[in-house]
């Protein structure tokens, strides 16, 4: 799995489903590929029971973040093992929780002391912004479920809730001129910082969360001028925000393009474009819903101290994907910390003790009547 180059943006997850679909089908096991834009692609199987039950489903990405610019030490694309820890772009986040995720799902397919459906959803493009997930909430490859399990890196905590995402470009338009004779301008960059300091003033900033925290956003990046000597006429500024549960991004996205109709009358003659990158809601799980308690009795009962579910101020596939089921549940092995780093890598007792908490949560939460 780590030798596949699936980096963000590269289109080869093809290649990579087209393996894990053959290594299924050698286990007596059939999936679907659902083929996405050139080179993507997501994969989707289901094991039925045959008893009336509830369906679960095991869901990962399986596309990775760019290496970076620091040189690594170890192969990005090597599967190193060193250490009791395997080294490569995506060890943690997250071919390991992936893998984890497989080889429980072939652990309950040896199986017949279950009922219900367990399916295994594999989606690309989540790293920039859950293309695969889209897909796959919208083309009918994944049936509506009563609870997923995501495989994000946890360290085998169990995560309910976490933030939405809400990304903006802002283009603002003015009037170039000599950089001596700034009045005869309209200077594009002030209208940007501007806008930056109007949007820290939104009132959905003040909001908080139990979990979660308080809502973020941050200028990611910066485009506009020419040479120190001439006034900008043109500035592109991409913002990213991180929302919490009930806050509407339409809601938002409506406050802030007032905000930009009023930068507009201050520098007459300006113009503002905002546009929405992508929008991808927050998620959270009741702490009461059965996904979550299974979650914890397993962790427990395998030995992990008694604790309650967390949040994470990341998204996930969930945030799409809960338009087919409202139960989801984000563990998996790795250090949270680990992911998108130089030499990413992953402990492999803590891999092998999620295959055993996936195994045992689908045995409990399919668990056929007694």
């Amino acid at each position: 799995m780590l030798q596949h180059n699936t980096t963000a943006l590269q289109g080869r997850e093809q290649g990579f489903v087209a393996e894990l679909d053959s290594y299924l089908a050698e286990r007596g096991v059939a999936s679907t590929t659902i083929q996405g834009d050139d080179g993507r692609a997501n994969l989707v199987t289901s094991l039925d029971s045959g008893r009336a039950g509830p369906h679960l489903v095991f869901c990962g990405h399986c596309d990775t973040v760019p290496l970076g610019d620091r040189e690594w030490k170890k192969s990005p694309f090597g599967g190193t093992v060193a250490g009791g820890r395997i080294y490569g772009r995506g060890s943690a986040d997250m071919k390991g929780g992936l893998a984890a995720l497989i080889a429980s799902f072939l652990d309950m397919h040896a199986r017949d002391d279950w009922s219900g459906r367990l399916s295994l959803a594999v989606t690309y493009g989540e790293e920039t912004g859950s293309e695969g997930a889209r897909l796959m909430a919208s083309d009918g490859s994944l049936a509506p479920f009563d609870a997923m399990i995501i495989a994000e890196p946890t360290s085998n905590r169990a995560v309910r809730s976490h933030k939405g995402a809400l990304w903006l470009s802002f283009t603002a338009t003015g009037r170039t001129s000599h950089g001596s004779m700034p009045q005869m301008g309209l200077n594009a960059l002030e209208m940007v910082v501007r806008f930056r300091q109007r949007l820290l003033e939104l009132d959905a900033l003040a909001a908080s969360d139990p979990l979660l925290g308080r809502p973020t956003i941050c200028l990611t990046r910066l485009q506009g001028g020419t040479q120190v000597n001439v006034i900008p006429d043109r500035a592109v500024a991409e913002f990213d925000m991180r929302t919490l549960p009930g806050q509407s991004h339409d809601d938002i996205l409506a406050a802030i393009r007032t905000i930009a109709r009023e930068i507009e009358a201050e520098y007459e003659g300006g113009r503002i474009v905002v546009e929405t990158i992508n929008s991808l809601p927050a998620l959270d799980t009741p702490a009461g819903s059965a996904i979550v308690r299974t979650a914890l009795d397993i962790r427990h009962e395998l030995g992990a101290p008694a604790g309650e579910a967390g949040g994470a101020s990341y998204f996930t596939d969930g945030s799409v994907l809960q338009s087919l089921g409202a139960d989801i549940l984000i563990l998996g092995p790795g250090d949270p910390g680990e992911a998108h780093q130089t030499d990413e890598s992953l402990d492999l007792s803590d891999f092998l003790a999620s295959r055993r908490i996936y195994t045992g949560m689908a045995r409990r939460f399919l668990r056929s009547p007694e």
